[in-house]
Order: structure tokens, then C-alpha cells, then sequence
């Protein structure tokens, strides 16, 4: 081995002596959070302590306290989900008497199915996190309403008995003219067509439904006078509407018959005469079955098949 290698080799040992004798000790990314602590009481008959499952309506409380043992702490941080992508974050400042321990608590009353999920943390005065105790409490509410997507309901037609044109709210099942005369108890509704009264869109289709119940049925070549006749109401159609059924209004069987109830629901028919009336692309109506099941019908798309065939396509979220 040549004097170079030599010297080379003596020089990176004594770099690497010298760095570990300089060497301090960092703290482990998993201890250095052991500071804080966060509990949970039970101290009032809604109070959780640990991950649950609660129903449509229920009321939640969530008692906690968070106690750090090295450092003051400036603020206590809730920090909540709800299982959709979206997120609260409410920061409450301490008191001189709180620095080193803070408690509180949550009430709210569950409108939601599915999981929010609760964090408890601290900052210290120069707002750097301290821990959240490693521990969080997911609330998830039970499934209360269900979503029937993407039904697509025909145009009539005297020779279109292969495509459906009924619906069944209950089950979301869509029957054929044929289908829905064996199984008539089941039917809630079906559609019924005509062109657009306006002279320059006079090609253009309006949707409407009825119920079988109406005294006079709007399609003159299906005989419904010997069903069994369900007597589903509906409200009046609301336009452009989409974030209502879409977003976080509709989210609970409380929810939907809390929005239903703001309107009249006492149709059992719709009375569009132009394309943009009716039950065209973005229309929401609510509905109450006869059985006292309250729901949401939503046009999502106006459009037709690889066959030509008009039809739309409709969305239904009903209480359980």
C-alpha cells in the first residue's frame, strides 16, 4: 500500500474519531412526543372514551384533558375529519392556570353517516407542535339512509317495452312497462314525456314522472287502472341544485327529512313543458312514500343510448 493511500485512510479515521467524540445525542422522532399526554372522562351519559359507533341523531360528548409534563403550552388544538377530504381545526389559547394542563370538551349530535375522526394537541409559545398524545377518537355514524346512483329511466314508447320506464324508490329498481304491471305494489313512480312548447326547441324532450296514483295517466298506451297503486308524493322540482345532494347536506336520514320538511311535498305529478323544466339535468325533488320514508330524487344526465333511445339518468338517497 503506497504513502498516499496510507495518509488517506488516517485521515478519514481520525474525521470520523473526532465527529463521534462532537457527536450529541438527538431525540428519537419516536419519544419526543412522550411529553404531552391526552386523556379521555366519562362524565355525562353521551360521553365517549374511546373509538365508537353511535346512530342517526344520537348526541356525542367528548370530555378531554391534555397535560404536558416538559413545556408550557400556548394553545390546545381540536382537530376533526369527517370522512369526506374535509377538515375543522379550532385553536383555543390557555390561561396561565392552563399552561400545563388544559380540559374541555365536544358535544355535538351526529347528523352523519360514516367517521369523524377527533386529534387533540398543544402548541408551546413559539407555536411549534408538542404532541397529541399518539391517540385520537373516531365516531362513526351508523348507516342510516341508503344512495341508489345511476338509474336510468327510458322515454316511453309504444314499442319500447324493453326499456324501463318505472321506478321503485324503496328497492331502485327500474321496471319495463311488461315488468312493472306483475309488480305494481312495488312502483313509485314513472315517466312520461313531450316536446319542448317553446317554437325554436320544439325537438327537445321534457321529462316528467307521475305517480300511478294520478287520476288521469299522461301516457295514453299504458293502462295502469288495474295496479296496485302507491301513493309517493313529491315536491315541487328545485333547479341547479347539485351541491345540495351532492355535498354535505344530505348526509344523514335526520338531514334528508330535515331539508324535505322545509318544502311542500303534495304532487303526484310534474308539469315541465320546456327542456329546462321538469326533470331536466340538475333537479332535485324530495319525496315521502307512503310507508313515511323520506328521500331525494336527482336528475344527473339527459341523454340517449348506443341505440338512440332517449333517457335520464337519476340519483335517489331515501331514509332507512
Amino acid at each position: 500500500m503506497n504513502k498516499i493511500k496510507i495518509t488517506q485512510i488516517f485521515s478519514l479515521f481520525l474525521a470520523l474519531l473526532f465527529l463521534g467524540a462532537c457527536k450529541k445525542e438527538a431525540e428519537s422522532i419516536f419519544t419526543m412526543f412522550d411529553g404531552l399526554e391526552v386523556s379521555f372522562e366519562n362524565k355525562s351519559e353521551y360521553a365517549i372514551v374511546e373509538d365508537a359507533v353511535v346512530n342517526d341523531g344520537d348526541s356525542v360528548h367528548i370530555y378531554f384533558t391534555v397535560t404536558s409534563k416538559n413545556e408550557d403550552m400556548l394553545a390546545v388544538v381540536i382537530d376533526s375529519t369527517n370522512g369526506t377530504g374535509t377538515w375543522s381545526t379550532r385553536e383555543i389559547p390557555t390561561t396561565e392556570d392552563e399552561r400545563r394542563s388544559y380540559s374541555g370538551v365536544v358535544k355535538f349530535k351526529m347528523q352523519r353517516d360514516g367517521e369523524m375522526t377527533f386529534r387533540f394537541y398543544a402548541l408551546n409559545r413559539i407555536n411549534e407542535y408538542l404532541g397529541d398524545g399518539y391517540t385520537s377518537i373516531t365516531v362513526k355514524g351508523a348507516t342510516s339512509y341508503r344512495h341508489i346512483a345511476n338509474r336510468r329511466l327510458y322515454a316511453p314508447t309504444e314499442d319500447g317495452e324493453d326499456f324501463a320506464s318505472f321506478m321503485s324508490l324503496t328497492t331502485g329498481e327500474v321496471f319495463t312497462y311488461k315488468e312493472a304491471q306483475q309488480v305494481s305494489s312495488k312502483v313509485d313512480f314513472g315517466i312520461d314525456t313531450l316536446f319542448d312548447t317553446r317554437a325554436n326547441n320544439s325537438t327537445e324532450l321534457v321529462y316528467n314522472l307521475y305517480s300511478p296514483s294520478v287520476q288521469e295517466y299522461p301516457v295514453p298506451y299504458y293502462d295502469l287502472s288495474g295496479w296496485e297503486k302507491r301513493e309517493t308524493l313529491f315536491s315541487e322540482p328545485q333547479y341547479n341544485v347539485s351541491n345540495t345532494f351532492y355535498t354535505r347536506t344530505l348526509v344523514s336520514a335526520s338531514k334528508i327529512e330535515e331539508e324535505a320538511l322545509k318544502v311542500s311535498i303534495d304532487q303526484n305529478q310534474t308539469y315541465g313543458l320546456t327542456s329546462l323544466q321538469g326533470l331536466a339535468p340538475g333537479t332535485l325533488l324530495y319525496f315521502l312514500t307512503p310507508e313515511g320514508k323520506y328521500g331525494a330524487l336527482y336528475v344527473a344526465q339527459s341523454t340517449t343510448n348506443t341505440k338512440g333511445r332517449p333517457y335520464i339518468n337519476v340519483n335517489v338517497k331515501i331514509t332507512n
